[in-house]
């Protein structure tokens, strides 16, 4: 690489000063980048912009990578210098090729991505400051993170509805629709569907479906299924390369047979047994039942219950009933007041009472 890196720009005035706007590729960035990270000196005077790198959201980065289709819309925020800027015309910048030549104030995961990790015909979109001082930096690294709206994890599963494939995303959210739209379904109403008028629900559509998703396939084999089922578009792929253990993804194999009927079934049969046994606590809105808490508690019973049944080869409604009969006796209990109101600990204490209940009472 030469001593020089030359970056055709867009030059843009805001009240903040003049920026310019380019694209390099992540090889070059990185080379070039250093990230200035918050840290307490002898002084106790903290310093830095940026906050520690998290190497699970990096992990999430490179497996996003891996897409057929992956992409990074919004620029890398980057600081330079002007000792390192050896010429400026209107349309380009000549910047030394040093690592720290770049002070990146928003992006750093994004960036980490790319480390050790060669992605193929992808470029950077940057925005480059120069001269900022380090509380000025601060301010844009701050209000970016502050400002931005998370968006709500129920909405990007209906933008999956829009996935050209039938990702196993697509596959539960149109089991969970089922459920609340089916008139003689325990569920009916009971999920917040967006866009439908007709209910407020006790759940949301992300929280019943992820428990779902967690029994056909690892989370971060997203992308590596749906670059699978892009390339074989025209027909639906084998999945012969996925061996995923049966008592952990029970409904994998059902998925690749695009079998959304039985895995509806299934669940239909467990959620009347369930509806039968807790009638004073289903779909009754001052019970945890229905909501998170409730939900993921009998999701994990669930989970224990199917991979008996498929032992068996019984997933009946009679099966998953002759199971649970017992939780009669906690009939009208499951509340705030005897579990706590929500959290992973609060569900794991139903689970343990309800798996406790059902072994005492044979």
């Amino acid at each position: 690489m030469s001593r020089t890196i030359t970056l055709e720009i867009i030059k843009v005035v805001q009240p903040i000063g003049t920026l310019y706007v380019s694209k390099i590729t992540p090889d070059k960035l990185l080379i070039m980048s250093s990230v200035d990270r918050r840290r307490i000196e002898e002084d106790d005077q903290v310093l830095g912009v940026q906050r520690e790198l998290r190497k699970d959201k990096v992990s999430q980065i490179k497996k996003y990578l891996s897409s057929v289709d992956a992409t990074f819309p919004n620029s890398i925020i980057v600081n330079t210098t002007s000792e390192n800027i050896v010429s400026e015309t209107p349309t380009s910048l000549e910047i030394k090729v040093d690592e720290n030549a770049f002070t990146i104030i928003d992006g750093q995961h994004r960036v980490e991505g790319f480390r050790d990790n060669p992605v193929k015909n992808f470029e950077l979109l940057i925005a480059v400051f120069k001269d900022l001082k380090i509380d000025q930096q601060a301010n844009i690294f701050s209000t970016i993170n502050s400002q931005q709206t998370k968006v709500d994890p129920s909405l990007n599963l209906h933008l999956e509805m829009n996935n050209r494939v039938f990702t196993p995303k697509k596959m539960m959210i149109e089991i969970a629709q089922s459920f609340c739209l089916d008139s003689k379904s325990p569920w009916h109403n009971g999920i917040k569907i967006l866009g439908n008028q007709a209910n407020s629900g006790i759940i949301s559509l992300s929280a019943f479906v992820k428990p779902l998703l967690n029994l056909t396939y690892p989370e971060q084999d997203y992308h590596l299924i749906r670059n699978r089922l892009i390339d074989s578009e025209k027909e639906f792929p084998n999945f012969n390369e996925f061996n995923y253990k049966s008592d952990r993804y029970i409904f994998w194999s059902f998925y690749t047979k695009k079998d959304s009927a039985s895995v509806y079934k299934i669940l239909l049969n467990y959620f009347q047994a369930l509806s039968v046994t807790l009638e004073e606590d289903w779909l009754n809105n001052k019970s945890l039942l229905n909501k998170t808490t409730g939900y993921n508690a009998i999701m994990k019973l669930f989970k224990d219950l199917a991979v008996e049944g498929i032992q068996e080869g019984r997933l009946s409604y009679d099966y998953f009933f002759d199971k649970i009969e017992k939780l009669s006796s906690m009939n009208g209990t499951i509340n705030s007041s005897n579990y706590g109101a929500s959290g992973i600990k609060a569900s794991n204490e139903l689970y343990e009472e309800m798996k406790k209940t059902l072994a005492n009472n044979g």
